[in-house]
Formats: C-alpha cells, structure tokens, sequence
C-alpha cells in the first residue's frame, strides 16, 4: 500500500512507530534521525523528515524530556490584574514577550507563557514548572523587596533570569533598570530648574524597584541640601486612572507639586489628563518628566522630557541571559542593568513663574 494511504487511513497523533510503518525503517533508526544523530545518513534522515512532515509529526515534549532530560521549553510568568476596566494591562508585557521571542529564535527553546495574578500565585506556578518539569528554565517580573520566587529558584539550583532585583543578597540572573539613578536624575534635574514641591508618581512599594525609585528621588533633595517632599508620592497600580486621581488631589493641595515624576506612560497620561481637566498647561504652570520604555511620550501634546528605555531590548537580553543560563552558565555572569536615555523636550525649569 503506498505511504500516503496510509497516511491519510490514520486519526490518532502519529507517533515514531507511524513513522517507522511508514517509511520501513526501524523505531531506532527514526529515533536517531529525528534528533539529528550523526550516524542516520543524510539521504534516511531526509527520508524519515519528509514522511514526519506528511503524518503531521510532532515530537511529544513529556517523552523528549524523559530521553534526553530537556524540555526545550522557556517558561514565562506573565503578570495580568484580576481588577476589572484597568486601562494598561499588558501593554509592555507584549514587548518584553516579543524580544524573548527574538532571543530564542534559531535556538531548540519555545516559550510557554504562565498567566499569574501576582507573585504568590507564581510562586505556586513556579514550583509546579520544576517538580513536574515543565520547562528548562523560567523568567519572570514584578519583583518584591523579598521576593519568595527568588527564594525558592535560587534554593532549587533551577536556571531562571528574572527582569528587576529583589533587595537580598542572592546570586542570580537579572536584567534590570537603574532605577534610583533614573529617578535621581529626574529629580536632581526638577531641583536645578528651581523647583522644590516635586511629586513622585509611584507604585506600591512593596515591588522592589519602587523603593528603589523613592531613594533616588531622596537622594536628589539630600544632596541639594533641601528636605525631601514626601508627602508628594503617591502610590498606587501605575493605571492611567491612578495617575489621573493622583495629580487631581495633588495639584488641590495646600501646598501643590510644581513639577511631577511620573513612574511610566500610563502614570503620566493621567497626570496630563488631569492637568488639561484643572486648566493647567504643561512647560507654563507645571513640568512633567517621565519614564518611557516603549517611546509613547513624543506623541504627549506637549511632548514631554522623558528617560526613555526600549522594552524590547530588556525582553530580548532576558532571553539570551536565559539561554546562557539554561546551557550551564554561572549566574554572576548574567547581570545587566541598564541607564535609560535622557531625552530633552522641555525645559523643565520655574524660571520666572509664580509658585503655588
């Protein structure tokens, strides 16, 4: 009967023993062909391929793992929120899931992406991906001051790269932002143009970075000799509505910001929204610098100053720190962390406006 009745006679996944009825080779033989043994001539292999192609082949991953100890999966937590009618969930996840992608691209690895709701529930997806070996390694985000996913990959010896660094000393894999410089910067930068009553637009700081954020930006009053305007921070889930509410109630303060820090562009469309709402106009009545990582905010009317770092670039060094790690590299060697690019759009200076 010729191979492609056979074929089409079949419903059930084929399998290497559909492959070896098929072509008249021995399971050995198919076995030795489909993972690219040297000692399958070229002519067979191309044989064993061209029948896989036909059946519908796909390699069975549990069974692959079993052989050979690998999954060849890239797992990937992503973080969505349960709340309902949030504006910006995702958005820069898209990216970060795009330049992984890139990494892995031409490599044996595929990624697998893990919707969690927070961290414990990563935790949770985290030791299910390596006591039922569901992958060969794993990244993931949103990282806490202690963060208990760190706790438990580094104790467990299992390869991951996490984006953001938890504040305990642990040896790990990470890509990561400056954080306390860029908000330093941002900072120092407000107080050079004279102003004093600085708003930071931030979130909770129970995420790493966060605190990170706060430092940077007390830094910058320290070091001026100026006491810091704590009371101006606000913290919150980073929505375009959360942005929008907290400049409201700032701006109505006894004593209101003359200038805002703003944490992303979802923050800082809020700000601009509320401004525009309390008839305030930004670079006349108040400035605003922000943190930009997928280039939205020369498209703000007015554009505004912002430190500006491509999403994508941290997504695809996430991959390929994970693949070096995966593949047996030493955690220590796996380190970046990255100084957004200042990007000057307005002045950001009170020069000879009123304050208050």
């Amino acid at each position: 009967m010729a191979a492609e009745s056979r074929i089409a006679r079949r419903s059930a996944p084929p399998t290497i023993k559909t492959l070896a009825d098929i072509t008249g080779y021995s399971i050995a033989t198919i076995s030795k062909a489909l993972r690219g043994s040297p000692v399958v001539a070229p002519a067979t292999r191309e044989v064993i391929f061209n029948a896989a192609r036909e059946a519908g082949y796909r390699a069975n991953a549990r069974g692959m793992a079993l052989r050979t100890g690998r999954t060849c999966q890239a797992a990937v937590l992503m973080p969505v929120t349960a709340a309902q009618n949030y504006e910006w969930d995702g958005v820069e996840y898209t990216q970060i899931l795009s330049g992984i992608s890139q990494a892995l691209d031409g490599s044996d690895y595929r990624m697998s992406v893990h919707v969690v709701r927070d961290a414990a529930e990563g935790c949770d997806v985290a030791r299910r991906v390596i006591d039922q070996g569901l992958a060969d390694g794993l990244i993931f985000s949103g990282i806490l001051d202690d963060d208990p996913r760190i706790d438990l990959l580094v104790e467990s010896r299992f390869p991951f790269v996490s984006l953001g660094r938890c504040r305990q000393p642990l040896d790990y894999a990470h890509v990561d932002i400056d954080n306390e410089w860029a908000a330093h910067a941002a900072t120092a930068r407000l107080i050079a143009g004279g102003h004093r009553r600085i708003a930071l637009v931030n979130p909770e700081r129970r995420l790493s970075y966060a605190l990170d954020r706060i430092d940077g930006f007390t830094r910058a009053f320290r070091e001026a000799g100026l006491p810091a305007s704590h009371d101006l921070v606000a913290e919150g889930d980073l929505s375009t509505q959360f942005g929008r509410e907290s400049a409201t109630r700032l701006l109505q303060a006894a004593e209101p910001p003359t200038a805002f820090v703003c944490i992303n562009e979802s923050t800082t469309l809020g700000v601009l929204s509320a401004l525009g709402s309390l008839g305030r106009q930004v670079g006349v009545d108040v400035d605003v610098i922000a943190y930009d990582d997928i280039n939205v905010s020369a498209y703000f009317t007015p554009p505004i100053t912002t430190f500006y770092q491509p999403i994508e670039v941290l997504g695809r060094t996430l991959g390929e720190f994970l693949l070096r790690r995966m593949a047996g590299e030493e955690p220590k060697e796996l380190r970046q962390i990255f100084r957004p690019k200042l990007i000057e759009r307005q002045p950001d200076s009170l020069g000879g406006r009123l304050v208050g």
